[in-house]
């Protein structure tokens, strides 16, 4: 499996790989949606993207269905910024 990681998780990004890489995931990080959209179109690609949940998370999702890219999208985050969680929840069911 190919993990996408998209933005820094406030210092925990660290952790997050360890886990994915020690049940045999790849895994790719970048820090902005641009960059990581880059990644996925370049032809690396990724079987699922995890977030962070304080970036563009709507533009993200749009991107992917107006270019017909089906990646599953999980949105994270590190403590209780319920506002960013709200608007990642609501980004998704928003997209057609």
């Amino acid at each position: 499996m190919r993990l996408l990681i998209i933005g820094v998780l406030d210092g925990h990004f660290s952790t997050a790989s360890r886990i994915a890489l020690d049940r045999g995931a790849k895994v790719l990080q970048s820090d902005t949606i641009q960059s990581g959209l880059d990644v996925i179109r370049s032809g690396v690609g990724a079987d699922v993207v995890m977030v962070d949940v304080r970036l563009a998370v709507a533009s993200l999702i749009q991107s992917l269905k107006s270019e017909r890219i089906a990646i599953p999208v999980v949105a994270c985050g590190i403590g209780n910024d319920t506002r960013a969680a709200v608007a990642a929840i609501s980004a998704a069911w928003r997209s057609p």
